[in-house]
């Protein structure tokens, strides 16, 4: 009948054998019963505190491997519809290479510009520009450009990165521009 009142086997009520453990206590107090005193001392638990440590580091040399970025890589996510220019950094020092990425739509031709200059950026051999009278021109391949690699203008202050929709005509349109702060 134990099981209908409680008495189930592999289950204590914590409060329950606390209190037993607290007479237990006080009644060996009031023999003077050392050697259960002695015996009854809360247990030390140690815990593997390396193990989580480990873990720790682990996963932060994993986040800093796969977050880091080279100087050539330009965060900027494909958008086949709104066209876009992204930069390495805001700031760059006179006559330093910085490097942009652009994103759009794939079947248009773009113009770079520097300070309303046509500029040739360097990506090695994944880009083709092809010449044409606004300047050298690129497609985008699957709506997003590699790293292209461009020397930061020579004077101090602010300079405009854009860029040019090239229609069938010749015609240029301005789609998209980046504000890019030089210092010496």
């Amino acid at each position: 009948m134990s099981f209908i009142f409680g008495g189930v086997r592999g289950r204590e009520d914590p409060e329950l054998a606390a209190g037993n453990r607290r007479s237990a206590q006080h009644y060996a107090r009031d023999i003077g019963d050392e050697r259960s005193l002695a015996g009854d001392r809360p247990t030390i638990r140690r815990g593997n505190h390396w193990a989580w440590l480990a873990v720790a580091v682990v996963v932060l040399a994993v986040l800093a491997f796969t977050s880091s970025r080279g100087p050539d890589e330009v965060p900027l996510t494909a958008n086949c519809s709104t066209p876009a220019i992204g930069v390495s950094s805001s700031q760059v020092t006179r006559g330093q290479t910085m490097y942009v990425r652009l994103t759009g739509p794939d079947d248009t031709d773009f113009v770079v510009t520097v300070d309303g200059e046509p500029v040739r950026g360097d990506a090695g051999s994944t880009v083709s520009y092809t010449e044409t009278p606004a300047g050298p021109s690129l497609q985008l391949a699957q709506c997003l450009s590699p790293g292209l690699a461009i020397a930061a203008p020579a004077g101090d202050g602010p300079h405009e990165i854009a860029m040019l929709s090239l229609a069938a005509d010749g015609s240029t349109r301005q789609v998209a521009a980046v504000t890019i702060q030089v210092s010496s």
